[in-house]
């Protein structure tokens, strides 16, 4: 049996599992078992097993969802902001900051070990995550989805529809 770290990219795990989750009215929510796994390694390999337990969550550049990923993925991404912001550095050769703030509007928050979380309340309320949290493993990071949201959203492909629709389906619940 492979293990998530055995087949990533330089040690490091991809995300690959998709689930329909139950939110809790305080906005608790269980990251699926086989992305709360990759989530765990990555953290390790990351170097600082005091994070292991952490997820990082931002709202995606242009999707209406939460991105979730682990501490060393969010280093990548701030040393990429860092390089862009730089490279559009304004006439001064100040970094330009309106890269960076977009960007770094995300939390930081532990996890426990069943993969537990409370969900920030202002993206939850942005994105509309309600009753339910879709969440799919995209390789680097898991976007994490309103069913309904993701369901009307043009971008979202017809099949991660119909496995949210699935999903709702075995729960009871009509979209």
């Amino acid at each position: 049996m492979r293990t998530a770290i055995e087949v990533g990219v330089s040690g490091r795990g991809i995300y690959q599992d998709y689930a329909l989750q139950q939110v809790d009215l305080k906005g608790r929510v269980a990251i699926p078992s086989r992305l709360r796994d990759t989530l765990l390694e990555r953290n390790v390999v990351a170097g600082d097993a005091r994070d292991a337990s952490t997820i990082v969550t931002a709202i995606h550049g242009s999707d209406p969802c939460l991105i979730g990923y682990d501490i060393g993925y969010a280093k990548q991404l701030h040393a990429e902001l860092l390089e862009r912001a730089r490279a559009h550095a304004d006439a001064t050769g100040a970094p330009r900051s309106a890269i960076m703030r977009e960007a770094m509007l995300s939390d930081t928050m532990p996890f426990d070990a069943s993969g537990r979380f409370i969900l920030p309340p202002f993206p939850r309320q942005e994105l509309n995550i309600g009753k339910y949290a879709f969440f799919i493993g995209l390789g680097d990071y898991f976007e994490i989805w309103d069913p309904a949201t993701l369901i009307a959203c043009d971008t979202a492909p017809q099949r991660m529809k119909a496995a949210v629709r699935f999903f709702m389906s075995e729960k009871g619940e009509a979209l």
